[in-house]
């Protein structure tokens, strides 16, 4: 009888493991939905200003591929909103405010580690590039004064700056008001349960925003976008 009860539990166990493995060996695809908080360095240094972070949202679709039993890549096509936003407190009670919301479309390459938990439960963490396309946004000026609020809107205007050395491929350096093309690296986590999961991600750009900003001597510090994003995540 004991005998009986150990091996039993070993098929079991080995059961499980196998379910498990076949679970997470397969490829899975899927579509997410989320909160950006998002800023744009300034200086040099690549400083921060906390009181510039701007809400906005991400979406996309997402593929998991698997590289074993341990290693998996995360990659997709997303919508990302990025920018930043600023209050300036004038004379006579009057307050401007200036918000910056360029959105992308973004290609992830991200290469994670998999904890599992169970067979259907399991963590990942990872990091990796991304390239983006700028494709939209707006610039927005907001002036309130006693009783008085007056808006002002206008869309983006894009460079054509070649992606490698921010020089306008028309020979006009610093055409436009953002660059199209934006490159940095992503630090990822999360849990997927099942057909579920909540993704969370930090993308760090690396290239100078500022049409005609040069990529060099840490120059691409000055306009850089930080974007921290939480989504939920379908799988199909």
């Amino acid at each position: 009888m004991k005998n009986k009860f150990i091996i039993g539990a070993l098929a079991l166990l080995l059961g499980a493991g196998a379910v498990q493995a076949q679970d997470f060996a397969r490829p899975k695809f899927g579509i997410k939905a989320g909160w950006n908080n998002s800023n744009i360095t300034n200086g040099r240094e690549g400083n921060l200003d906390d009181s510039k972070r701007l809400n906005s949202f991400n979406v996309g679709v997402v593929g998991v591929i698997p590289l074993g039993s341990t290693f998996e890549i995360r990659t997709g096509l997303d919508l990302q909103s990025k920018g930043t936003e600023s209050s300036t407190s004038l004379v006579d009670g009057v307050k401007s405010t200036y918000k910056v919301n360029p959105l992308y479309l973004e290609l992830p390459v991200n290469f994670a580690v998999m904890l599992p938990f169970n067979e259907k439960v399991k963590a990942y963490i990872g990091a990796g590039p991304y390239a983006a396309l700028g494709i939209a946004g707006k610039l927005k000026t907001t002036i309130k004064t006693d009783g008085t609020t007056t808006t002002s809107s206008e869309s983006i205007k894009w460079g054509n700056d070649n992606p490698l050395d921010g020089d306008d491929r028309n020979g006009t350096v610093g055409s436009g008001q953002f660059k199209r093309f934006d490159f940095g690296a992503n630090i990822i986590g999360g849990v997927d349960f099942g057909r579920f999961g909540v993704h969370a991600q930090y993308g760090i750009g690396l290239t100078n925003t500022a049409p005609g900003g040069s990529n060099e001597n840490n120059a691409n510090k000055n306009n850089q976008h930080r974007v921290l994003g939480v989504s939920g995540v379908f799988y199909f």
